[in-house]
Formats: C-alpha cells, sequence, structure tokens
C-alpha cells in the first residue's frame, strides 16, 4: 500500500484539482507545521436575509434590511434567528431563508440585543444589551423571565453587567458573556440565582511585568497599573456540554472548557497554527498597519459531528479545528470593490451551523449571511476525522485513501492511514507513514513494536551467545596467554609510539581526563599541532553530517530531505573561525599568554565529545524510542556541557586567567562575534549597493 501512495505522489503531487468558481484559496498545515495548500472544504452556497420586507401598520410590506446584526443562531429545525442589533429587533427565517416574523417585544422594547440562544424546548433567550439584561421567551415569542444584574458578595458595586452572548446547557445553567468582564463567565443556576465565575482567562504578564514582581516593593507594586485577564468576546456549546470561548490572548485564544472549568486546549493559539503572514502576502489577510497581522476572533460555533469553526474579524479568515484541536482547514479572501461576492465576507461577526453542516456567517459590515456548504472533499475529511476520533480506524482508511486519490498532497491523510495500519498490525507500513505525517510520536509507537517482535523472534539467540560467551570467558581465564600477547604488541607498537601526529591525537583524549594541565601543556609544552586539530575537526564533520542523515526520525522530525547539510556545516564552520578570532584578538588585548596557534588548535580539542558522544547516539537512537529519550536528552546535554566546559578551562589554561577573568574573555569574546558579523553583513550591504551604483552609472556614461 505505502509503494501505491508513493507513486501516486510521484503522478499528482505537481497537480491539486481545483474549483475555479470558489473566489477563496483553502489552505492546511502539515504535521511540520508547514502551509499546504488543500482543495475548496467549503463552496458558496446562496445569500440570505439582504431582501427582509415587514409588515408596517398599514399593512403593506416595506423593505426593511439588517442593521449592524451581532449574533446569528440556528436552531434544531434548522431555523435561523438573527440579532439584528441596530433595528432592536430578532429577526427569524425558516431554512430557506423567508422571514418567518420580527421580533421586537413591544411590551418591553428591545435594546441593541446582541447575543441568542435556542434551547431544545424553544425557548428563546436574548443578550438584551441596551437594557442590560437577559430574557428568555417560549417558542411563540412571549416573555416569560428577565434576568437582571445578578447579586452576590463576589460582585463589587462597580461590577458593569452588558450581556452580549449567552449559552444554556441542558440542565438549565446559564452562561452569560458580559462585556470588558474580566472575571469570566457569568453562571446562572436554572433559577436565575448567580452560580459564580466560569472559565476566566489567565492574566498575561510581560517579561517587565514579571522582572517589577521580583524587584519591586509592595507599595511600588501597589501604584502600578493593575494586570487583568483579558474578557471572553464569545462561547458556544456543543451536545457533549463542552463550552468554548474566544478571546483576544495572546495564548488560548480559543479554548474548550469541561464542566469544572478546565481549558482542554492547553496553550492553543490561533496563530499559532494558521499562518497570517503567509495569507497576508497572497492578499488574504487584511491589515492596513505594518507588522504582523492582528487576530480579532468573534464567534465559535461546533457542528453536529463535533467540528470546530471559528471566525477571524481582522483578517476575514474562517478556520476548521477537530475535537483534539487540530487544524483541519482555513480560508479567506478580501471584499473586492463592486457588489458584494458570494462566499466572501468582509466583516464577519457571528457564524453557526445547520444540520447538513452548512455554515452560516454573519457579515455586520454587509447586513447579510453568507451560506458555505461543505464539497465532497470537505466532507470525505470531516468524516475521516470523525471516524478516526471514534477509534474507527479501519473504517476511516476508505475516507484518507480517497482523500489521498484527490490531493496526495494533504500530508494529514497520512496520520489517518498510518492510524489505520497501526490497528492491523502493519508497524512497517505505519512507521513508514507516520514519518511521511510528522508524527514523531505514531513513528516511535510504530518502531517499539517492531523492535519488540524482533526481540521476541531473535532472543533464543541471544540468549545462547551469552552463554557461549560466558563459557568461553572462564575457559580462557584458565589458560591466560595475556602475557605473551601483550609482548607481541609491545614489539609491534614501539614504533607507532614515536610518531608524533599520534602523541598528539593521544594528548587530545589526555585533555578529557587533565583538562587543566592537557591545555597548558599545548601552551607551555607545545604539544598538539595543526593536523592533529584539523583531524580532531573533521571527525566532528563527520558526526555532524551522520547526526544530519542518520539520527532517527524519533528524535530529529523534520521533513524528509528538508536538512541542508552543507548550510548546517558552513553555520557550524563560522561560528568555530569568528571564536578562534575573536578569542584571540580579545586575548591579546587583555593580556593573554595563548598564541593563535594555540587557540585554534586548543578549540578544536574542545569539540572531541561531540565525536566521543555524537556518533553514538546518532547511531543508537535508530534503535531508540521516545519512552527512552531521556537517557538521549541526557547524554545529548552531557556532550554539550562537556564542550562548553573544555571551552572554559581551555581559555583559562592558555590565556593563564583567574576564573572571574576567563568569564570577562568569554563574554567579550562573544560580544565580538557578533560585532563581527554585524561588521561583515554591512560590509557585504555597502559593496553590493555600490557596485550596484557603479555599474548604473557606468550605463549612464556609456549611453
Amino acid at each position: 500500500m505505502f509503494a501505491s501512495i508513493s507513486l501516486t505522489i510521484l503522478f499528482l503531487s505537481s497537480t491539486i484539482t481545483a474549483n475555479a468558481e470558489v473566489p477563496y484559496d483553502t489552505f492546511s498545515v502539515d504535521g511540520f507545521n508547514q502551509t499546504i495548500f488543500t482543495q475548496p472544504a467549503y463552496e458558496p452556497s446562496e445569500v440570505l436575509a439582504r431582501d427582509i420586507y415587514v409588515t408596517d401598520e398599514n399593512g403593506e410590506n416595506v423593505y426593511s434590511s439588517l442593521k449592524q446584526p451581532q449574533d446569528l443562531f440556528i436552531d434544531d429545525n434548522d431555523e435561523i434567528y438573527i440579532a439584528d442589533t441596530g433595528n432592536n429587533r430578532i429577526i427569524h427565517l425558516d431554512k430557506e431563508g423567508n422571514l418567518l416574523r420580527e421580533l421586537t417585544l413591544p411590551e418591553s422594547p428591545l435594546n441593541q440585543p446582541s447575543g441568542l440562544f435556542i434551547d431544545t424546548n424553544g425557548d428563546i433567550y436574548i443578550a438584551d444589551t441596551g437594557n442590560k439584561r437577559v430574557l428568555r421567551l417560549d417558542r411563540e415569542g412571549k416573555l416569560i423571565k428577565e434576568f437582571g444584574q445578578p447579586e452576590s458578595k463576589y460582585i463589587d458595586d462597580k461590577f458593569v453587567y452588558e450581556p452580549t452572548n449567552i449559552i444554556v446547557d441542558r440542565r438549565g445553567f446559564i452562561f452569560i458573556v458580559s462585556r470588558g468582564t474580566y472575571q469570566g463567565i457569568i453562571q446562572l443556576d436554572p433559577e436565575g440565582e448567580f452560580f459564580g465565575f466560569y472559565g476566566t482567562n489567565i492574566t498575561e504578564a510581560s517579561i517587565m511585568d514579571r522582572v517589577r514582581n521580583i524587584f519591586y516593593t509592595e507599595e511600588q507594586l501597589r501604584r502600578q497599573v493593575r494586570l487583568l485577564p483579558n474578557p471572553i468576546r464569545n462561547i458556544d456549546i456543543d451536545h457533549n456540554g463542552f463550552i468554548y470561548t474566544v478571546s483576544r490572548d495572546v495564548t488560548e485564544q480559543i479554548k474548550k472548557i469541561n464542566i469544572r472549568g478546565e481549558n482542554q486546549w492547553k496553550e492553543f493559539s490561533f496563530g499559532d497554527n494558521i499562518n497570517l503572514n503567509f495569507l497576508r502576502s497572497r492578499s488574504v489577510a487584511k491589515s492596513d498597519e505594518e507588522g504582523p497581522p492582528k487576530t480579532e476572533i468573534t464567534d465559535v460555533t461546533v457542528d453536529n459531528n463535533g467540528i470546530v469553526t471559528v471566525i477571524d474579524k481582522a483578517s476575514a479568515i474562517i478556520a476548521q479545528f477537530n475535537q483534539e484541536g487540530e487544524l483541519l482547514f482555513f480560508w479567506g479572501a478580501p471584499v473586492t470593490s463592486g457588489s458584494p461576492q458570494v462566499g466572501v465576507t468582509k466583516s464577519p461577526v457571528a457564524l453557526d451551523t445547520n444540520s447538513e453542516n452548512k455554515i452560516f456567517i454573519l457579515d455586520d459590515a454587509l447586513n447579510l449571511v453568507q451560506v458555505l456548504k461543505p464539497t465532497d472533499f470537505g466532507h470525505d475529511i470531516q468524516m475521516a476525522y470523525i471516524l478516526t476520533q471514534e477509534g474507527r480506524y479501519v473504517e476511516s482508511e476508505e475516507y484518507w485513501q480517497k482523500i489521498m486519490r484527490q490531493n496526495a498532497l494533504f500530508s494529514p491523510a497520512y496520520a489517518g492511514l498510518a492510524r489505520a495500519a497501526y490497528s492491523r498490525e502493519d508497524y512497517e507500513e505505519a512507521l513508514q507513514l507516520y514519518e511521511l505525517a510528522g508524527d514523531e510520536q505514531g513513528y516511535s509507537d510504530s518502531f517499539w513494536q517492531i523492535r519488540l517482535s524482533w526481540f521476541q523472534k531473535n532472543f533464543a539467540y541471544f540468549a545462547n551467545a551469552f552463554l557461549v560467551i560466558g563459557v568461553g570467558s572462564v575457559i580462557g581465564s584458565r589458560y591466560r596467554m595475556k602475557r605473551k600477547v601483550k609482548k607481541k604488541k609491545s614489539i609491534s607498537l614501539s614504533s607507532w609510539k614515536n610518531i608524533q601526529l599520534l602523541k598528539d591525537l593521544k594528548h587530545a583524549f589526555y585533555i578529557l581526563k587533565h583538562p587543566l594541565d592537557g591545555m597548558a601543556d599545548i601552551r607551555y609544552s607545545n604539544k598538539g599541532n595543526y593536523v592533529s586539530a584539523f583531524i580532531i575537526l573533521g571527525l566532528v564533520i563527520v558526526v555532524a553530517l551522520t547526526r544530519v542523515y542518520f539520527t532517527s526520525f524519533t528524535f530529529q522530525p523534520v521533513p524528509v530531505g528538508s536538512l541542508n547539510a552543507g548550510s548546517i556545516l558552513l553555520v557550524g564552520a563560522v561560528i568555530w573561525i569568528s571564536w578562534v578570532i575573536c578569542h584571540y584578538l580579545i586575548g591579546a588585548i587583555r593580556y593573554g599568554q595563548a598564541r593563535f596557534r594555540d587557540v585554534f588548535v586548543g578549540s578544536a580539542y574542545s569539540l572531541l565529545p561531540i565525536f566521543l558522544l555524537g556518533l553514538p547516539l546518532a547511531l543508537l537512537s535508530n534503535i531508540m524510542t521516545l519512552s527512552e529519550s531521556s537517557i538521549y536528552g541526557f547524554f545529548t546535554a552531557l556532550m554539550v556541557i562537556w564542550c562548553a566546559a573544555l571551552f572554559f578551562w581551555m581559555v583559562q589554561a592558555l590565556q593563564n586567567y583567574s576564573v572571574g577573568e576567563t568569564i570577562i574573555n568569554i563574554l567579550l569574546s562573544l560580544f565580538s562575534m557578533v560585532m563581527l558579523w554585524v561588521l561583515i553583513f554591512i560590509i557585504v550591504g555597502l559593496s553590493s549597493e555600490t557596485i550596484d551604483f557603479i555599474y548604473t552609472l557606468y550605463q549612464e556614461v556609456t549611453m
């Protein structure tokens, strides 16, 4: 099967079926967080609520368009409710978009209603923002109950109650979003009594705020502006009772909250998964300001399949996620001049889905509702994810294969196929598919199963081998021949001991045991030379290449073929050469005793732990899994710390510095390296400009 997928990629990698009628591009991200093109997941269907006619006092039909509507809700019968905020009314449409009624509540007129919710009984909940209340109406539109500002000892007198959005769970508990309320969502019990604040955002403190908390006194901190959590912008609830909120936070912009108020999508950020800069380069994301595009998520909804959809008003982007918070799609397009384009929103403010999983998007600038329907590709993606989440991996395989036939570049399908292969216990295929999907955890789990099976099959051979070795060692100990062997070796090796190069290389290993004495011998006993230094540098290069090309995907989860060994070696060489030059110059200025030769050789010898530990780590990583990641991480850290310690002792011994002088010298050397790179960058830039100027001047003279 893996071979067939590879052939599909070979023939289809340059082609993605596109729908020319869709006025926007659709994107996703692969397992390596790279933006990829996909076919449209949704296509424009129709525009609703653009032509609304109501009956006036004289019984005549009068055109009455929406005016700055702020919310949209679709009930269990697929009927549409719109909070027409600017006209102080609720518009009720049937599933086809025809007007059924206009709710104005004459006995208690609405004032800028901005939120709606319809429960399973058909009762209508309205966040009447201007009147600072929440209303509950029956299905006929008659007022049942009014919820004003809740009273509690936990709510102070300065609390401003301006309800903007509302939901009700199966128990009858009411959750109210109040404008600017940093304490969280207001939770009322079924009787309307205050139950508490729910889903409060975490205060986001900058680095300077943390520094002030450490060094400022209590009096100084009291004078500072108080840091408060960002208020929640909107809210929704799924069929399982999970509540979803959106905020303008830097992190956790979209939260999935359980009944205890705990966020299930920790550290999730809208901007992390969606490359706004990429969209801006394609003139999709709207931004009149320089710098990174900003986000303003205004609404979230969950369809019957558990697919989460959000809208970003600032960039006019719509994004979809599965129940685990994995990005499925995102799309968007700027509004062009002229009449509104079907499927393109200018200022999306609210959205909801119906039983057919169509998306209804309310636009408060164009005063209409855009309707998008799933394409066959989008439907297959959703079904594949749903079956995968339910653990029905074999059933999902059919959809993932269908997706691959439509778009061989849609790499998330590899993860779905890998899970199906894993469930069939085809671990070899799962291993390859997980690597293509960029899932190091799945890759590691598959390899663990392969390794376990291999050990089980070959355990008898290992047991016999250890038995033979044990018996042989016992027999060999009775007939020791080590003295004769040593004599022969001493004769054969006596001539080699006199070779200077071997002495210098042996001295590199001596430094590992006695770093200060060994480094001092480089300066004062002329131990080591350029040849041995270049040999060690060559070995380090070999290790670097080995780590690039032979480290297991488990510990190096990067796209296949994306690593450029040349650039890695170039960067490493530039850093090392810069260190040698800058350290030698700083040492000469600060009365150090090291010669350039000493610095060159000592810096090369200090890299020897990379060869001793890096090479075995790279090779052994191919028989390790993530369960042994602590071992891999320990020896990697040991290698880095060992090299750093050798560099420190090298500076101290060669320059004859104290510990304090050594630290200062290293810091100055690092600073000099940065200045050297900046200077080279400026010189290269000026040289390029100078060459262009001379060439332009030459052209003008010769014309």
